[in-house]
């Protein structure tokens, strides 16, 4: 097994190779990362694999999962009723072994795979599940646990109407009910799980599903160890592994530090680095290691929303301004790498219902200087835009789940400086990055989101994208909801991307990746939500 980490020994041996690295990235171009090359052959049985990410993980209750640092870590130990394939990028069965809907999408039925057990033994069966989806889509108020938002419009109740199967009802039609059983916080858990509140259920030890993998042991905000479920043999039907895992252990470490991330994989301590910065991936390539870049299939682009109640940008001609005033060509090529390609909408490219908006994105900082002129902004002394006493000076927080933010906000920071006197203060602290979700004196805030329901993020009350309820993307909302079928979704979603676009809601930025540093001795692949498959993962020796 790898020995322990520490920042103290890490700085003590492998300080040095950072500095290696950032001056060979830094002369280095711009190019596509190469990928590497990943062990091949049959999968190697045994191991430890040890796995560095950017943030603790304070809960695995359901409904507190949702950052990729979590997903890494708790997917592995959960189950889900469907799983959706990165590759056919359709769902497939896991703990249901087939599922159908009624025409109408008010019904929607499941059946369950016999055999399958939870790891304390009990048996995962279709009254657990039923009992699941009741408190998934309704919550527990005395327990202190929030109801999932995409299961429970129109949830009306789960009944059994077979020993092995499950039947929802809702009270109107929910298109995506199914897809939204494969998300992360849909696992379904054991009768032990259930009946804690939400704190205890939170806790690792407490978290009792039926995954390839079982909490063993954790050093608080520091380190987790996982170990293999024996006896597992009901993985989703395309994985390709329909056996136990072939790790014997996953070691997941906290690295927030970004720097010492790739100095860790570089010195041996860890085999996979999550949050690999742009200017190390060409130096790691170099050194015989895998740079893999995972999008979301169902996800965003990176991208800004507007608080638009907040009267620095409520003005749609200040938040066009800004969202035509970013050179993304130059930024992807000088501040990032080819694995964050420029925005050409709110969504990835490879999303189906993506449309291009490049053209409405198109950098024209000219056309910024005119709408800021004709909003009422004008150059101060020290060249910053006032009006009526107050500066144009916006502060947008960071986010330690995306590496690549820094590198591209501190360039949009200066673009828009030096084009439109506009100040934007780029803050990388996690205090204010939480309360920017909520406060909207914070008249900026950056995310990007696996999308199921795009209106769910910007028109579903108590929104924490805009902060204000936008009558159009409510109505957005309730059209998703009613979409007859994928088509049908995907069409409302085109629509909604030209409002968010052209309403100047959103400022799209950089295509959305997660980017893991690799040893060349480990073999591993990812879902569709970017999160490593720790179940199909094998070692070479």
């Amino acid at each position: 097994m790898t020995s322990r980490f520490t920042r103290r020994g890490f700085l003590a041996a492998g300080a040095g190779t950072i500095g290696a690295l950032a001056l060979a990235a830094c002369g280095s171009g711009r190019e596509g990362a190469q990928t590497g090359t990943a062990p091949t052959g049959a999968p190697v049985r045994g191991g430890t694999l040890v796995i560095s990410d950017t943030q603790a993980v304070p809960s695995w209750q359901n409904q507190r999962l949702g950052t990729y640092s979590s997903g890494n870590l708790v997917f592995g130990v959960l189950v889900f009723l469907l799983y959706f394939d990165p590759v056919t990028k359709k769902l497939v069965p896991w703990v249901a072994s087939e599922w159908s809907h009624n025409p109408a999408n008010t019904e929607f039925t499941f059946r369950i795979r016999p055999g399958i057990t939870f790891s304390d033994g009990t048996p995962l069966d279709a009254e657990i599940v039923r009992r699941n989806l009741e408190r998934l889509a309704r919550g527990d108020q005395a327990r202190n646990i929030t109801a999932n938002p995409y299961l429970k419009p129109g949830f009306d109740h789960a009944e059994l109407i077979a020993d092995d199967t499950v039947k929802v009802v809702l009270t109107r039609p929910n298109q995506g009910f199914a897809l939204r059983t494969s998300q992360l916080q849909n696992g379904i858990v054991a009768a032990s799980t259930l009946e804690l509140n939400v704190d205890d259920a939170g806790k690792p030890e407490n978290v009792v599903s039926a995954g390839p993998f079982v909490f063993e042991s954790q050093v608080p905000n520091q380190e987790v160890v996982l170990r293999r479920r024996e006896g597992y043999n009901w993985a989703p039907q395309t994985s390709r592994n329909q056996g136990p895992a072939y790790l014997d252990k996953v070691v997941w470490r906290v690295l927030p530090e970004i720097g010492l991330r790739t100095g860790a994989l570089q010195s041996g301590q860890v085999d996979i680095a999550r949050g690999i910065q742009p200017i190390d991936e060409k130096a790691l390539q170099r050194s015989g290691y895998q740079v893999l870049a995972t999008r979301p299939t169902l996800g965003t682009s990176n991208f800004a929303a507007f608080r638009i109640g907040n009267p620095l940008v409520s003005d749609e001609r200040v938040r066009k301004a800004l969202q035509i005033t970013i050179n993304r060509d130059e930024m992807s090529r000088t501040a990032l790498s080819a694995n964050f390609p420029p925005a050409k909408s709110i969504l990835n490219v490879d999303h189906p219902a993506f449309e291009d908006h490049s053209a409405d994105l198109a950098y024209n900082p000219g056309r910024g200087r005119q709408l800021l002129d004709e909003a009422g902004w004008r150059a101060g002394a020290d060249g910053v835009r006032v009006k009526d006493g107050k500066r144009l000076e916006l502060t947008v927080p960071q986010d330690a789940q995306q590496a690549a933010l820094g590198g591209a906000w501190e360039y949009i920071a200066q673009q828009w400086r030096q084009e439109l006197g506009v100040v934007l203060n780029v803050r990388n602290d996690v205090t204010f990055a939480n309360a920017a979700q909520t406060d909207p004196q914070v008249p900026v805030t950056v995310s990007r989101i696996s999308v199921v329901s795009l209106a769910q993020q910007f028109g579903a009350p108590g929104n924490t994208a805009l902060l204000v309820t936008d009558p159009e993307l409510v109505a957005f909302r309730e059209r998703e909801l009613d979409a007859a079928d994928d088509a049908a979704l995907a069409q409302v979603q085109r629509e909604e991307q030209k409002y968010l676009i052209d309403k100047a809601l959103v400022i799209p930025t950089f295509e959305e990746a997660q980017v893991y540093g690799v040893s060349s001795k480990v073999n591993v692949e990812f879902n569709a939500t970017t999160y490593p498959l720790f179940h199909t993962a094998w070692k070479a020796g």
